[in-house]
């Protein structure tokens, strides 16, 4: 006669197997459903699919590490040109890997600009990445940071008024990277995440001084 504990050390494995497998199922079909719901949403605001755009996707390993390009969609905001760009990355400590995903927005500028960074300061970032541009703006020092070769021009962007823009809107981190001003977050792309974002970059993006343009600026290509 098999025993009760034998039955159930039989079944336990099946039962299992069987749930992480309706568990990968009902992942992969919520997904599924939110990625449809999305597509909805950007068809709505006439974005449209495009192939993964590699000088964004260059910004994006830039920013991370490299990684593998997502979903990508184009179209315009306010008579700039924008595109949109979920993007995919693995870290390892040696014995675990881990996933990442994140989400890029690009709109387009005028003029290419030289290279800089608006990131959330941290204790870490400060002794890792050490010098940092400090500005008149205390509270803007102590929760960001401005990573950019040229302290003049730095300087020139980030004016009192910019910096308030930026301190209104503290969760957006962002860079000007030539031709195209582009932030960034975590997770895929959500559609009005990504509209209040394009609201607050139209923003920064027309507190740029003229004469910053003007100086600094190269034309750019089509």
């Amino acid at each position: 006669m098999i025993s009760p504990y034998a039955v159930l050390s039989l079944l336990f494995p099946i039962v299992l197997i069987g749930g992480v497998g309706g568990l990968i199922v009902w992942h992969v079909r919520r997904r599924q459903e939110l990625l449809r719901r999305r597509a909805a949403q950007v068809a709505s605001v006439g974005w449209y699919p495009v192939p993964p755009n590699p000088w964004l996707q260059q910004v994006a390993a830039n920013l991370f590490r490299e990684g593998e390009p997502g979903e990508t969609y184009a179209g315009v905001y306010q008579g700039r040109g924008l595109c949109v760009l979920d993007y995919t990355y693995v870290t390892s400590n040696g014995k675990t890997t881990q996933t990442h995903t994140v989400n890029l927005v690009a709109l387009t500028l005028p003029v290419a600009l030289p290279p800089l960074t608006v990131r959330h300061e941290s204790g870490l970032r400060r002794i890792l990445r050490g010098r940092d541009l400090e500005l008149e703006n205390q509270q803007f020092n102590d929760q960001f940071r401005v990573e950019c070769l040229d302290d003049r021009y730095a300087s020139a962007v980030m004016h009192p008024r910019m910096m308030e823009c930026v301190l209104f809107n503290p969760g957006l981190e962002w860079q000007i990277a030539g031709s195209a001003f582009v932030s960034w977050s975590v997770d895929g792309f959500v559609v009005p995440d990504v509209l209040a974002r394009l609201d607050a970059m139209t923003r920064l993006i027309d507190l740029i001084p003229p004469f910053v343009l003007r100086d600094y600026g190269q034309p750019t290509f089509s």
